[in-house]
C-alpha cells in the first residue's frame, strides 16, 4: 500500500502565527494539578482557577497542606464592543465553583467561559504539565510547531526562556474563551448582536482571546513563601479591542481545608491593599482559625501581588515612569506640567496633532473655518476661537468631590496633542482615591507628586523609537538596553548550541519576526512561537510601558455579583475606583465578613494579532504575635517576589536535578544518581554553583517525619541529611552569611559539608523489610555571601493523589519498599575482572554490579580517548565510552520533518538501519539522524508517511565520560558511570614509568645494568617525555641500522635497532658511544626519538649502560638471537577495546526448596494494624487505610492459599515472579473482596520447589 501523505507546512499556513496556535478547547479537556515545589501548596485547574477544584489537592495552603488561605483565584478580560450601533461590554471570566447570582452559562448549563485548549499536555494521563513531571508533558507542544529546527519540542519542556525551567517547578496550559456564546449569537443576549471575532473564521466564537497561564515556584529560602502566576492574553482574531481591561477575581478563605465548609471559616476574613506596594491581601480576624480542627499552627496573611500589568504602547505617555532606567538610552521626552492638563482654546493656524488607524501621528494646522478633525477613529469639531480642548482634568462631581474627567479613560486624544487619556491622577501628581464603605465618604489613599515623561509630538522631542517612553514588547528592539551578547546570543529558541536563528550573531534576536508584517492595524510582526533571546521582547518585562494597578471593588457577600451581568463587573473594574471595604477602619482590619475582590487594570488597546500580559504571585506572611508584623512579613516576602519579577523572572535555583534510582534489598536499599547537577550554569550568575549532594529519608511522602533544621525564630529551614557528600574545593562547613542575610534569615544556617568529595551511590542500610521508605536526592549550590545569596538546593516532590493516595515521584524522589528476595535467590558474581580484545595498557577493569533489576545481559565493549585527539604527542587517557553489542530495534512513527525521540542517545554511526511497515530497508538519504540526541526525522518537509517503522541500532550507554578514577581531568573521579546496573571501576596507569618485573635481558646475567628514565637536556634545551610504549633492543652479528645525526650528534653504525612493539615502528635514536667502539659498551648511552603523528622524531627516553657491581671490567658481545626487552606502564589509550558480558540473577532451585522453612507472615499476629501500612490519602477523612500482612521469602511464582479454621478456602495470592521480591502481600480481604473476621487462620505455599504450611492470627 502507498504510504498516504499530508504537508505539514500547509497545517502551518492554515494555523498562522498566533500563538499558542489554535486547536480545539472544551471542559472535556479539563485536567488539575498542584504546585509544591516550596512551602507554598495549592491545587489549580487548566480552565484558569486556582484553589480549585477542592477534592483535588491543597487551596492556596501554606507552610501545612491542611492550612488554605485561597477559596478560588481567577483572571478575566473584559472589552468594550461596539455592533451595528449597539455599544455594550462583554467581561470574559472562568469557571469557577464560587457564590454568584447567576452563573455565566447557556440556558441548557454550557459554561460560557475560557475552557482548557487541547494538546498541552499528556493526553493518557489526568494531569496538567508540570516541569517535574516529565509524563505529563504533550508528544510535542502545539505553539512550538514554527520551530524550524526542533518542530514542536518533542521530549522538552515549554519554558519561559526556552527548553528549560526558569524555576524550581513550572506549570504550564492553555486555555481560550471558543465556548462563550453569549455575544456572537443574537438569541444569547440581550442586545440581538450577533458578533463574531475573526472575519477568516465565521466558526471562532467569543472575543477571539487565547491565555496561555504558566506558574512558578522556587524553593530557595527567600522564595519559598511564594508562587507566581503569569498569564499572556492574545488577540488572535481581527478585531481591535480599544477600550480592554485585565483583572483578577479573588476568593478569600483564610481556614479552608478541602471540601468541608462547616467550620465555616469563610466568614471571618478581611481584605485589604497597599497601593504604594501594588498588593491586597488577606487575613482572619481575629487571627484564629480553630474552628477548624484541622488548622496547625498560627495564622499568617496571604497577598495577591500585582507585578506585570498590561501595557499601552500607543498612548504617548511613560505609564511605568522608567523612560530613564539606568541601562536606558537617555531621553529627550519632557515630563508633565500641571498646565499640561488645562484647557486650551485652538485658534486658526494653530498646529493639532491627528492619529491615523495605525497610531501614526499626523501635524496638521488648523484652518481659519469650522473644521472636523478626525482622529484615530473618533471625529472632534473645532470652531476657531471658540472651541476648547482638554482630557484628563479634574472635575467636581454633584456631591463636590474631586474626581477624574471621564475622557480620561475614553482611549481618544480628546485634546488634539497626540497623546491618548493623559490623567492628572496618574501622570502628573499620583492620587488613587477609595470609597471608604463604613463612611460612605471619598479619601485619598495616595497622594505623590511623579509626573512622568510623554512625547511631544508638536516638539519632536520623545519620539526616538529605541526610548522607553511606550516601549513595547513586539517591536525587535532591546528597548532598555539590557541585552548581553556574553550571555544572551543563544538563538531565538532561547538555547544555546542548537544552531538556530539568531545564535552568537552579536545581536538581539526577538521571539517575533519583524521581516514579516502582519496585516493588522497597526501591522505587527510575525509572531514564531519561540520566546527569543533573554532580555528582548517576550523575556524581558521591562519592555512594557505597564499601566498598573487601576481598581479594586470589594464585595459581601462572597455571592454578591453576577457572572452573566457584563455591564455590572465593567463598572466594577473601572479605572480610578478603589474600595475601602467596611471591615477596614484607619486602615485596620476590626472585623471579619464572606468578602472578596477584584483588582484590575485597564484601559488599554488589545489590537488584533497581539499580546498583552498580567502576572500576580501569591505571597504569604506573618504568623507573628501582631497584625502589624505578620504584614512587615508579608511586605518583606513581596519584595522578594518583586526582585524576581524585576530579573525577567530569572532567580539562582538549585542545580539540575539528579536522576534518582532506588534499588530494595534486604533491609537495605541502595541509591544511586547521575552527575546533570554538576554541570548546571546558574541563569542569572552565569557560572556553576553546584557544591554537593544530600540525601533525605522519610517514612512520609512529605518528609515531615524527618528530622527538621530550624533558624533562630523557629522555622523549619531545611531536612537533616542521613547523608551528605561535596566538593573537594576548601568549600566547608556552615554557610557564611553577611549581616544583613544573617539577620534577614532569623540565624538560618547552612551546611556546605566537609570535602568528603562527591559519589554517585549509597547503601542505605538502617531500615525495615516491609515498611515504605521515601527517599531524595538533592543538589545543592554553594550560595555566594557577597551578593547575599543562600545556597538553594532541589525540590523533594512525591505527589500524592488526594483521593486514591496515588504516588508519583519527581525525577530526584523515589519511594521504595526493602524485602527479602525469592527464595533461592542467586545474585551476579559482584566484581568481574574485564578481559582486553585488544589493548596496549596496563591497567585493570572490573564491572561492579549495583543494581540487578536492571542488568540486561548484554555483551559491551569498553573504548576510550585520549590527549593526541586534541593534537597532543603523549597518549593519555581523556575518556571512556561503553558499547552495547547487542542490536537494538525500535518502532517509531515518522513525523515529518519533526523529530521522534529515539529510547536511548549516543547512536553509532554505522550501525544504523532503517525498515518501513513492510519489513524493506529505506535508504538513510530519506532521514536525518540525530546520532549524539537520539532521534530521528523525515529529512524532505511536504510529506508524513503512515505506518510504523523500524530503526535498528547501536549505542553507547556511556559516552565520552572522564569520570576514571585518578583522571587529571576533572576534580571528582571516585566513581564512574552506572548504566544497565553495571559500574566500571578503573584502575588505570596515569604515571608512565619502567616496568622492572618485565623489562631485562634475555641472555642473564651476560649482560649490562641499564636505568630507563626520562633526561632533560638543558644545552639543546630538550626535555624528555614518558612515552607510554614498549621497547625491543634487537641485536645482529653484523651493522643494521646507523645512530641518527640529530642536534649535531655524531651517526655510528650499530649492530642492533631498537623496535617500537607499541607503535609497531622502529625508532630513531641518538647514540653516545663512550668508547667508540662501535659496539654497546658499559657507560653507552642512547637517546630514544619516538614518531609523532606527522612522523618527526621526539625526544623521549634516556637509556645508561653500566656494567654490573660484580662484574667490573667485563666485556659483553651481543649478537644475533640477543634482545633487551623493555616494558613501560600505559595508561589506556585509543584503540583499546575490553569485552564483557553481564549476567542477570538466577534462582538455585536446590537452595530454594531448603529455604522454604524462612518463609514467615509480618506482622503475626497482626493486631488491629501495621506499623507497614499506609496512611489515608489527604482528602480522605473517615476510614482507615489499607489493610496488609507480608508473606517473606517466598519462592518465585509460588502460591499462597489461606483458609479458616474450619477449612474455608478465603483467597489465594500468587508470587509475581520477580526473583528480587520474595515478599507477597495480603490486604486481608477475601476472594470476595469483603474484609475478613478476626480470627486464626492457615495458610498453604505451594511451589515448584516444595510446599510450606502455617497460620497467622488476625486480633481486634
Amino acid at each position: 500500500m502507498r504510504p498516504f501523505k499530508v504537508s505539514l507546512c500547509a497545517l502551518f499556513l492554515l494555523l498562522g502565527s498566533a500563538a499558542p496556535m489554535l486547536g480545539q478547547s472544551g471542559r472535556e479537556y479539563r485536567k488539575t494539578a498542584v504546585h509544591n515545589a516550596n512551602r507554598v501548596f495549592t491545587v489549580f485547574g487548566n480552565w484558569g482557577v486556582i484553589g480549585q477544584p477542592c477534592d483535588k489537592g491543597p487551596r492556596g495552603a501554606w507552610i501545612y497542606q491542611t492550612n488554605g488561605y485561597v477559596g478560588d483565584v481567577s483572571p478575566f478580560v473584559g472589552v468594550e464592543l461596539n455592533v451595528d450601533g449597539a455599544l455594550f461590554h462583554d467581561v470574559e471570566s472562568c469557571p469557577v465553583a464560587r457564590p454568584t447570582r447567576h452563573r455565566r452559562e447557556s440556558l441548557s448549563g454550557t459554561p460560557w467561559t475560557f475552557e482548557p485548549a487541547a494538546g498541552y499536555d499528556n493526553s493518557s494521563q489526568e494531569h496538567i504539565a508540570m516541569s517535574d513531571n516529565p509524563p505529563s508533558w504533550p508528544q510535542f507542544w502545539p505553539d512550538k510547531l514554527n520551530d524550524p529546527t526542533d518542530p514542536g519540542w518533542r521530549g522538552s519542556w515549554n519554558g519561559y526562556f526556552g527548553k528549560r525551567s526558569s524555576a524550581d517547578q513550572e506549570s504550564y496550559f492553555v486555555m481560550d474563551d471558543n465556548n462563550d456564546e453569549k455575544y456572537n449569537y443574537s438569541d444569547n443576549n440581550a442586545y440581538h448582536r450577533t458578533f463574531k471575532p475573526d472575519s477568516r473564521n465565521p466558526a471562532r466564537n467569543g472575543l477571539g482571546l487565547v491565555m496561555s497561564v504558566r506558574g512558578l515556584q522556587w524553593r530557595q529560602w527567600l522564595a519559598q513563601d511564594n508562587v507566581f502566576w503569569l498569564y499572556e492574553i492574545t488577540n488572535t482574531g481581527t478585531t481591535d479591542y480599544l477600550k480592554t481591561f485585565f483583572g483578577m477575581l479573588c476568593g478569600t478563605y483564610n481556614g479552608v481545608t478541602g471540601c468541608d465548609d462547616s467550620p465555616h471559616e469563610y466568614d471571618d476574613d478581611w481584605s485589604f491593599y497597599d497601593v504604594r506596594y501594588n498588593i491586597t491581601y488577606t487575613g482572619d480576624y481575629p487571627k484564629d482559625n480553630s474552628r477548624n480542627p484541622k488548622w496547625v499552627g498560627p495564622v499568617g496573611l496571604v497577598g495577591y501581588a500585582l507585578l506585570e500589568t498590561p501595557g499601552n504602547p500607543y498612548d504617548g505617555i511613560d505609564n511605568d515612569d522608567d523612560a530613564n532606567c539606568p541601562t536606558c538610552t537617555p531621553t529627550s521626552a519632557p515630563l508633565f506640567k500641571s498646565s499640561d492638563f488645562d484647557s486650551i482654546l485652538i485658534r486658526a493656524a494653530d498646529r493639532v496633532v491627528v492619529i491615523d488607524t495605525n497610531y501614526v501621528r499626523h501635524v496638521v494646522t488648523v484652518p481659519d473655518r469650522d473644521t472636523t478633525f478626525h482622529t484615530r477613529g473618533r471625529d472632534v469639531r473645532v470652531i476657531p476661537g471658540v472651541t476648547k480642548l482638554v482630557e484628563g482634568n479634574v472635575i467636581k462631581d454633584a456631591l463636590g468631590n474631586d474626581i477624574m474627567n471621564p475622557n480620561a479613560y475614553d482611549g481618544v486624544d480628546n485634546n488634539l496633542n497626540g497623546l491618548i487619556d493623559e490623567n492628572y491622577y496618574l501622570d502628573y501628581h499620583q492620587v488613587k482615591i477609595g470609597f471608604v464603605q463604613a463612611t460612605g465618604r471619598y479619601e485619598k489613599l495616595i497622594d505623590i507628586f511623579r509626573p512622568v515623561h510623554h512625547k511631544d509630538y508638536l516638539g519632536g522631542s520623545g519620539t526616538d523609537p529605541f526610548s522607553m517612553v511606550d516601549e513595547m514588547r513586539d517591536d525587535c528592539i532591546d528597548n532598555n538596553r539590557n541585552w548581553n551578547a556574553r550571555y544572551d546570543d543563544v538563538g531565538r529558541d532561547g538555547i544555546p548550541d542548537t544552531h538556530d536563528f539568531g545564535e552568537y550573531d552579536g545581536q538581539p534576536t526577538s521571539g517575533y519576526d519583524c521581516g514579516r508584517l502582519q496585516p493588522t492595524h497597526p501591522p505587527h510582526p510575525f509572531d514564531t512561537g519561540l520566546p527569543g533571546e533573554a532580555n528582548i521582547d517576550k523575556t524581558d518585562v521591562g519592555e512594557s510601558d505597564q499601566i498598573g494597578l487601576t481598581s479594586f471593588q470589594y464585595f459581601a457577600p462572597a455571592g454578591e455579583m453576577d457572572f452573566m451581568d457584563d455591564e455590572d463587573l465593567w463598572k466594577r473594574n473601572s479605572p480610578g475606583f478603589f474600595d475601602v471595604p467596611p471591615t477596614i477602619i484607619n486602615n485596620e482590619p476590626v472585623s471579619g465578613e464572606d468578602g472578596d475582590f477584584f483588582y484590575g487594570s485597564g484601559y488599554f488597546p488589545l489590537l488584533a494579532g497581539t499580546t498583552e500580559r498580567f502576572s500576580l504571585a501569591l505571597v504569604y506572611g506573618g504568623g507573628l504575635p501582631t497584625r502589624d508584623q505578620d504584614l512587615a512579613d508579608l511586605l518583606k516576602h513581596k519584595q522578594t517576589v518583586q526582585k524576581i519579577y524585576d530579573a525577567n523572572y530569572q532567580f539562582p535555583v538549585a542545580p539540575e536535578k539528579p536522576a534518582l534510582v532506588a534499588v530494595p534489598g534486604d533491609a537495605e536499599v541502595t541509591l544511586y544518581w547521575d552527575r546533570k547537577a554538576e554541570q548546571t550554569v546558574d541563569p542569572v550568575l552565569h557560572k556553576v554553583m553546584f557544591e554537593g549532594y544530600k540525601i533525605y529519608r522519610a517514612t512520609e511522602p512529605n518528609f515531615l517525619d524527618a528530622p527538621r533544621i530550624t533558624n533562630a525564630a523557629g522555622d523549619v529551614i531545611g531536612i537533616r541529611p542521613i547523608a551528605q557528600f561535596d566538593v573537594r574545593d576548601s568549600v566547608t562547613g556552615y554557610f557564611q552569611a553577611g549581616p544583613d542575610l544573617f539577620q534577614g534569615t532569623s540565624g538560618a544556617s547552612f551546611y556546605l559539608g566537609n570535602d568528603t568529595g562527591l559519589q554517585h551511590s549509597f547503601v542505605d542500610s538502617g531500615v525495615v523489610n516491609g515498611k515504605t521508605y521515601y527517599y531524595a536526592v538533592v543538589a545543592y549550590t554553594k550560595g555566594d555571601a557577597t551578593i547575599g545569596l543562600l545556597p538553594v538546593e532541589n525540590t523533594t516532590r512525591i505527589q500524592v493523589d488526594p483521593l486514591t493516595g496515588k504516588l508519583t515521584a519527581d525525577v530526584n524522589t523515589t519511594f521504595v519498599v526493602p524485602n527479602g528476595k525469592a527464595a533461592g535467590y542467586k545474585p551476579p558474581e559482584g566484581s568481574v575482572r574485564l578481559t582486553p580484545a585488544r589493548a596496549v595498557a596496563t591497567g585493570d577493569i572490573y564491572y561492579l554490579v549495583q543494581d540487578p533489576t536492571r542488568i540486561r545481559g548484554h555483551m559491551y565493549q569498553v573504548e576510550f580517548s585520549d590527549t593526541r585527539d586534541s593534537g597532543s604527542f603523549l597518549p593519555m587517557t581523556t575518556s571512556y565510552s561503553v558499547r552495547d553489542l547487542t542490536e537494538q530495534s525500535e518502532p517509531f512513527i515518522p513525523q515529518d520533518t519533526s523529530y521522534v525521540r529515539l529510547l536511548h542517545k549516543n547512536l553509532i554511526t554505522g550501525t544504523v538501519t532503517i525498515k518501513d511497515p513492510s519489513g524493506n530497508i529505506v535508504p538513510l538519504t530519506q532521514f536525518i539522524v540525530d546520532y549524539a540526541r537520539g532521534q530521528v526525522r523525515s529529512k524532505s518537509a511536504g510529506g508524513i508517511l503512515s505506518g510504523t517503522y523500524t530503526i535498528v541500532y547501536q549505542y553507547y550507554p556511556v559516552s565520552e565520560s572522564p569520570y576514571i578514577l585518578g583522571s587529571p581531568y576533572v576534580k571528582e573521579t571516585k566513581d564512574a558511570d552506572i548504566f544497565d546496573g553495571v559500574e566500571l571501576s578503573f584502575h588505570n596507569d596515569w604515571s608512565v614509568g619502567l616496568i622492572d618485573s618485565l623489562s631485562g635481558w634475555n641472555t642473564g646475567q651476560r649482560s649490562y645494568a641499564f636505568t630507563f628514565s626520562r633526561l632533560d637536556i638543558g644545552d639543546l634545551a630538550l626535555n624528555g617525555i614518558k612515552y607510554p610504549a614498549d621497547y625491543q633492543f634487537m641485536f645482529a652479528d653484523r651493522i643494521v641500522d646507523t645512530s641518527s645525526g640529530l642536534y649535531g650528534s655524531a651517526r655510528v653504525p650499530v649492530n642492533f635497532r631498537i623496535w617500537n612493539m607499541t607503535d609497531s615502528n622502529y625508532v630513531t635514536f641518538v647514540y653516545n658511544d663512550a668508547d667508540a667502539n662501535g659496539k654497546l659498551s658499559s657507560n653507552d648511552q642512547i637517546y630514544i626519538f619516538d614518531k609523532d603523528r606527522s612522523g618527526n622524531p621526539v625526544y623521549t627516553w634516556f637509556i645508561n649502560f653500566t656494567t654490573r657491581p660484580n662484574q667490573k671490567d667485563t666485556v659483553y658481545t651481543f649478537t644475533t638471537g640477543d634482545i633487551l626487552t623493555i616494558r613501560t606502564y600505559k595508561p589506556f589509550r585509543k584503540g583499546d577495546t575490553y569485552r564483557f558480558t553481564t549476567v542477570r540473577p538466577t534462582v538455585d532451585q536446590v537452595s530454594a526448596g531448603q529455604q522454604l522453612a524462612r518463609v514467615k507472615v509480618v506482622p503475626n499476629p497482626y493486631i488491629a494494624a501495621s506499623a507497614n501500612e499506609l496512611a489515608l490519602p489527604p482528602n480522605i477523612t473517615s476510614g482507615r487505610g489499607l489493610r496488609r500482612v507480608d508473606f517473606t521469602h517466598i519462592p518465585a511464582g509460588a502460591k499462597i492459599h489461606i483458609f479458616t479454621s474450619r477449612g474455608e478456602h478465603v483467597v489465594t495470592l500468587e508470587h509475581s515472579g520477580s526473583i528480587e521480591d520474595g515478599t507477597v502481600t495480603w490486604n486481608l480481604k477475601s476472594k470476595e473482596s469483603l474484609d475478613v473476621a478476626f480470627g486464626v487462620y492457615f495458610y498453604v505455599v505451594e511451589s515448584s520447589v516444595g510446599n510450606k504450611t502455617g497460620k497467622l492470627a488476625i486480633v481486634k
